[in-house]
């Protein structure tokens, strides 16, 4: 839904559903291209897409990586969006990037060079869609460094975010595979760590290198790892999968469960390791929730890990942070609903008892940063529409309603912050690394009136800052995003309350139709 232009209105793409329609500069609508739903839909799409201007069908992977890189190395404007950010008094950025880097740059790509040579530089088969031939474009080193010398220069620093693993660690088309089926813990960590030691831990393995190379950014580009300010191992692991345990494709008859449990021995044994402390008196008298059993302690375990492997390396020690992203869907309603009046709640007590389990008192007050997302839009509790309840809890001019909605929804952040200070003790880094000004995740519905967008912003950051929990706002720009700008796009909502000159908005609008007899670049060739 970044790239829709004016043609879709809703965030969750449905089933079946094709939203995305360009990528510009060189994928600019129907005329340059096909549409899409994840970004190895899109390789594959366009690699397949009769591309010649002479009127032949031809397919071709040096096209369509050069369309990538058109695109990565022209959405920001390295020196006017920053510069626009640091005026605006924002100092830190979360770069989401997938697993699949490379050394090479893309720009050296020619045409006509050797099909697998292109593969083997610039792209990474994916070892859970093998047999299927899943590629993922590489996202060169180069493109990463370069942005950071300059967040560096611009005095900002940034958050590598990986965003995305091979398999797809959720559903839905951020996982970057969609419209397949998340794979990563059946096909990856489940085999890895149950007992099978000749399978290679992919997940683990692919954190691990990646720590190596921004570490090796100390020595080698000092200029870059300035503008470094740390790592987030993981986006929002197995989202969703909560809602799918023990469910079944009713056509297929086959299981839609993507986050296996661990085997018993291994979950008695971590279980036991989360919980033994909670049979005595918390460390310090604080609260110690018991974390209970299920397929969540499969994530919690990679995520205890994860922080292992960056607390080994020196990156701690160089000032660099580790930002744990962690999200409630991965439990099973089921393991609250029935025992607690308010599981949401208590599922933020758990992942706040889980992580004093996972870090010490002083890991959590300098480099140990935990972030939960939050967004009014999922939240059936905190929605607002332009036709009011049912289906919102008020109606955007119900000034009343809406103003005590978004004040005791905008409480969240100090939830987040009680629950991790009773488990955890004071001190703790804490951030909310997602969130929007949007009211429901159907454009249709929500509220995009200026007032409406200035206040649910306004009184989420003034929760947050009472809180002392930091904010990351989703997205800084989407030019291409059609009406989602309004309350997904920080530029635009800038714009709309006056502190910004200009729209977010570009010379395309993803809806490009040729006109007849319009010449078609041979770049496309």
């Amino acid at each position: 839904w970044f790239y829709v232009g004016e043609g879709a209105v809703e965030v969750a793409t449905p089933d079946g559903g094709i939203a995305g329609s360009c990528l510009p500069p060189l994928h600019v609508g129907p005329s340059t291209g096909p549409r899409w739903q994840s970004e190895t839909d899109l390789l594959h799409n366009l690699t397949n897409h009769p591309v010649s201007s002479s009127g032949k069908s031809s397919s071709s992977l040096a096209h369509a990586l050069r369309v990538f890189h058109a695109h990565r190395v022209s959405f920001l404007d390295l020196e006017e969006d920053l510069k626009i950010l640091k005026d605006m008094g924002v100092n830190n950025v979360r770069i989401p990037l997938s697993w699949c880097l490379t050394d090479h740059d893309p720009a050296t790509i020619q045409g006509g060079e050797d099909i697998e040579l292109l593969e083997e530089r610039f792209t990474c088969l994916d070892p859970f869609y093998k047999e299927e031939g899943v590629r993922w474009p590489a996202v060169p080193k180069s493109l990463l460094t370069n942005f950071l010398r300059a967040c560096a220069k611009h005095g900002i620093t940034a958050i590598l975010d990986l965003h995305t693993y091979p398999g797809g660690t959720s559903i839905g088309t951020f996982s970057g595979v969609w419209p397949r089926w998340s794979r990563f813990w059946i096909y990856g960590d489940a085999p890895a760590t149950d007992g099978n030691e000749t399978k290679e831990d992919i997940g683990r393995e692919l954190f691990q290198n990646f720590v190596l190379w921004v570490e090796s950014l100390a020595t080698e580009d000092p200029t870059a790892f300035e503008g470094l300010r740390g790592v987030s191992p993981m986006n929002e692991p197995a989202h969703l999968a909560g809602l799918f345990f023990g469910e079944k494709d009713s056509i297929l008859d086959s299981s839609l469960e993507f986050l296996p449990e661990l085997p018993k021995e291994m979950a008695d044994s971590y279980l036991a390791e989360l919980n033994d402390s909670c049979n005595q008196e918390a460390e310090g008298g604080y609260k110690c929730t018991k974390i209970p059993n299920g397929n969540h302690l499969r994530v919690l375990l990679w995520l205890r890990d994860a922080a292992e492997t960056f607390r080994s390396s020196s990156l701690p020690s160089l000032g660099k942070e580790l930002h744990m992203n962690i999200i409630e869907s991965i439990f099973s309603s089921s393991d609250f609903s029935e025992k607690y009046t308010n599981p949401e709640k208590e599922k933020m007590h758990t992942i706040a008892s889980w992580w004093r389990s996972a870090t010490t008192p002083e890991e959590r007050s300098t480099w140990a940063i935990l972030d939960v997302h939050h967004y009014h839009a999922w939240d059936e509790d905190c929605q607002g529409t332009s036709d009011g309840p049912p289906v919102g809890n008020y109606t955007c001019n119900d000034e009343s309603a809406k103003t005590a909605t978004l004040r005791r929804c905008a409480s969240w952040a100090s939830i987040y912050r009680d629950a991790v200070d009773e488990e955890c003790g004071p001190g703790a880094k804490l951030e909310s690394a997602e969130f929007s000004s949007s009211t429901h995740h159907l454009v249709q519905r929500a509220c995009n009136d200026i007032g409406t967008l200035r206040q649910t912003y306004q009184l989420q950051t003034e929760a947050a800052r009472d809180a002392n929990v930091g904010l990351f706002y989703w997205s800084f720009k989407m030019p291409f995003g059609g009406a989602f700008r309004n309350a997904w796009s920080f530029k635009h909502l800038m714009y709309l309350l006056g502190v910004l000159p200009h729209p977010d908005e570009s010379n395309y609008d993803c809806n490009h139709v040729a006109a007849n007899g319009e010449p078609k670049s041979e770049m496309f060739d």
